[in-house]
């Protein structure tokens, strides 16, 4: 059966809402007869570039307008988007080049200098490089100038439902990064989704600050308002005061965030008097687990705060905790599949479902699951057995289908013959008096195989001891459970959405054993 080109939402949306503001940024508005213009003078221009279907674009694009457009102008020429970490350096992003073979990279001025590195490398099979913001160079073309005598309007060229539309590479946490490959089919059923969970509608704006080549900010964002002509409101990057001022100002009825941008912000000093001023209907918060003196802060002073899951492979949303009002939210938990078309099961390691309470994997299976991974058919087979998508997460359901996640299968922490999650002993953490951010990971030990180490940071005129921070673990935990060692740090790592990290902390505590 023939497929819906992912750009065609937009085009719904603008016959529909033509005039309407649907994206401000930095305080520059363009309506979706605007938007749907730009990306149809960029597909138009990638044809003329003869860039085909199925072929890939890479955006090396940080949080900049020009995304927007680009993301749009390439689904809608049938090509492939791949958006990039712009945080990436010449070594990651020679790799990930070399997998995905594009066609074209598309990167700033201000960015150009380690993609440069990559198409002088590469030599003539160097994919051509379009800069936004400089004047033609030898070897890049001006956006600016490229992009003044492209046609105006496109239509969006007819696609397959297992069409590629946009690969997405993993952090690489365990390896080499895998590039997940999502369908026009799994980004628009995901989108569509996220819509209906949110009651979304034309009336709804939303404050964002998530960066843009991220699947949490490209569907459970931004599909999910413009799928029905909603205003998004983006940031540049994340300032907790700028977020408060944005919610205020554009009488935001949605933010979407992460638990560190949430604990930011209620944490600003004003934080009461924006409060008074924000009437939020709905909030979301994905990526990790929300720790639940953070959210119980956040919804004493704003609209509650509904947690959810979601990992790349599955474009990404796969569960929520009802709205507010709509259903039961239940603190730690992820809450329920998005949509009745999702099923989750949690698995022993032969595959078996589990009893309630009882902890395994978490598999997924429904229309928003990746096709693979690009290139790796073996990593593909690894994940994804009958249909279900092996999420290396390990959790449980409750007894009313509620799922929490406990920690990754590879974080989990065996010490002495004995199960460690480490989430567990986080969340015990969050509610210490004076710690603000807390990790808890393995490390080798030669009696006990593995050791759990505490890695805090305290907040701001505080002080605590090593003892004193696992004596108060052994008042709460089991004793097997309690960290042997507490290391003090100013700020923990953390990934580019402000998501805590594990793999840096590993990296440096072993630096300094």
């Amino acid at each position: 059966m023939r497929g819906i080109n992912l750009a065609t939402y937009l085009e719904h949306t603008t016959t529909a809402h033509p005039d309407k503001i649907g994206l401000i940024f930095d305080d520059r508005k363009w309506t979706f007869h605007q938007i749907n213009e730009n990306a149809s003078r960029i597909a138009s221009g990638l044809v003329e570039l003869g860039i085909k279907k199925g072929e890939r674009v890479t955006l090396f694009l940080p949080n900049v307008p020009e995304f927007f457009f680009w993301f749009f102008g390439v689904v809608k020429a049938g090509a492939v988007v791949n958006p990039l970490n712009v945080m990436l350096k010449q070594r990651e992003l020679d790799y990930i080049v070399n997998d995905c073979t594009p066609r074209l990279i598309v990167t700033t001025a201000d960015l150009v200098s380690e993609p440069l590195k990559i198409i002088e490398k590469v030599g003539d099979k160097a994919p051509k490089m379009i800069v936004i913001g400089r004047g033609q160079e030898e070897k890049a073309i001006s956006y600016e100038k490229w992009i003044e005598g492209a046609k105006r309007d496109f239509d969006s060229v007819p696609v397959e439902q297992e069409d590629l539309a946009a690969i997405l590479y993993t952090s690489g946490t365990t390896g080499k990064p895998k590039g997940v490959m999502l369908t026009h089919n799994n980004l628009w059923t995901n989108g569509r989704h996220c819509a209906d969970w949110a009651e979304t509608t034309y009336r709804d704006t939303t404050v964002c600050a998530l960066p843009l080549f991220h699947s949490y900010a490209l569907t459970h964002v931004m599909a999910e308002l413009w799928f029905v002509g909603g205003t998004l409101v983006w940031l540049g990057r994340f300032d907790p005061e700028a977020c408060l001022q944005a919610l205020a100002k554009h009488e935001a009825t949605a933010f979407h965030g992460v638990a560190t941008m949430y604990y930011a912000i209620i944490s600003h000093p004003k934080v009461d008097e924006y409060a008074a001023k924000i009437h939020l209907r709905y909030c979301v918060t994905g990526a990790a687990v929300t720790p639940e003196p953070i959210l119980m802060a956040w919804n004493q002073k704003f609209t509650p705060l509904s947690e959810g899951y979601g990992t790349t492979e599955a474009a990404p949303v796969v569960l929520m905790n009802p709205l507010s009002g709509k259903g039961v939210q239940k603190a730690n938990s992820c809450g329920i599949p998005i949509v009745p078309e999702i099923e989750i099961a949690i698995v022993d390691e032969n595959g078996k479902r589990v009893g309630p309470h009882e902890v395994g994997e978490l598999a997924i299976r429904g229309p928003n699951i990746m096709k693979g991974y690009w290139n790796k058919p073996e990593a593909t087979a690894a994940v994804i057995k009958n249909g279900w998508f092996h999420s290396g997460d390990m959790g449980y359901l409750d007894e009313d289908g509620y799922c929490y996640i406990k920690d990754r299968k590879n974080d989990m922490i065996i010490t002495g013959g004995f199960n460690i999650y480490p989430k567990e002993i986080e969340d015990l953490l969050y509610t210490h008096p004076v710690i603000a951010e807390a990790q808890v990971v393995g490390l080798p030990d030669l009696a006990k195989g593995e050791i759990a180490v505490a890695c805090v940071a305290l907040k701001a005129g505080q002080s605590a001891t090593e003892e004193e921070i696992i004596q108060f673990c052994r008042n709460n935990i089991a004793n097997y459970k309690v960290p042997k060692r507490v290391h003090f740090m100013k700020e923990l790592p953390k990934t580019v959405t402000g998501k805590l990290e594990k793999v840096s902390l590993r990296v440096l505590l072993k630096d300094n054993v």
